[in-house]
């Protein structure tokens, strides 16, 4: 049986993606596909060896597709990876080799934005989790990914709650991935929309719920003035597209800043 089992979620992925996380590590380990989309993947990857697909029926976000892998896989390790990011065979072994030597963590964070730290590894909340590596003889049954977050900051919420319940969130900066941000997904025009609003009602909450309201208000109100100017002088200029992508943040905010739910979907 595999000490580790490599899993991601999809929606309306690129079949060259799914392809890739296929070819790199289904050979030594088994591998879980979360389907978040209302239609199924590509038929021949239900044909595949050491590889198992959960079609969802409907889609409550990435954090809440991340819940189901971490219920299902039996494992002592889970490695979660977007599908826009890479590890190598040798950072994976790498981080492995990390989790052999570290024992009492929680989750492991890879370097995907080449941050030099001086190989120092260090506690945290505040990193990309497009890599993560979870200890589930820690994690199992005591913690999950709040599914009120639909897209953006539910990684950088989970960490901050390990964190708060003394669960131990470690940054290897010398464990090197890549993360190619936004490249997984089948374009259908309304995704950059969708992406937009998301950032700015999850930036909202996720600094709501654990710091306070007026903290909140105070993070994200640069970012809102901003986009308030921005939207005038795109008008003016014609330039509809970045116009309306500017709506759509400020539509987020808002909806954040009045306590709704994150409501915005593409159907």
């Amino acid at each position: 049986m595999s000490y580790l089992t490599v899993f991601a979620v999809a929606y309306k992925p690129k079949k060259k993606m799914v392809e890739n996380l296929i070819q790199r590590y289904s050979k030594n380990f088994p591998i879980i596909i979360i389907n978040n989309s209302l239609h199924k993947l590509h038929k021949n990857f239900y044909k595949k060896n050491n590889l198992t697909i959960i079609d969802n029926k409907e889609n409550n976000g990435n954090g809440a597709g991340i819940n189901i892998g971490l219920k299902l896989i039996q494992t002592k390790l889970a490695l979660y990876i977007d599908l826009d990011a890479y590890i190598s065979l040798k950072n994976l072994s790498k981080l492995i080799r990390y989790a052999e030597l570290i024992k009492n963590f929680g989750v492991l964070i890879s370097n995907s934005s080449n941050i030099n730290c001086k190989n120092k590894i260090f506690k945290t909340w505040n990193k990309e989790g497009s890599v993560m590596l979870f200890n589930l003889d820690i994690l199992k049954d005591k913690l999950f990914f709040d599914e009120k977050y639909f897209l953006y900051f539910e990684e950088n919420d989970f960490f901050f709650n390990c964190l708060k319940k003394k669960i131990n969130v470690f940054f290897l900066p010398n464990v090197i991935s890549s993360h190619a941000r936004g490249t997984s997904v089948i374009e259908d025009g309304k995704i950059n929309e969708l992406r937009a609003w998301h950032y700015s009602w999850s930036s909202f909450y996720f600094y709501k719920k654990n710091f306070n309201y007026y903290f909140a208000i105070k993070k994200n109100l640069p970012s809102f003035l901003k986009n308030i100017i921005m939207i005038f002088y795109f008008l003016l200029t014609i330039n509809f597209k970045e116009s309306k992508l500017r709506f759509f943040r400020i539509s987020g905010f808002v909806s954040s800043l009045l306590c709704l739910r994150s409501w915005k979907r593409n159907n």
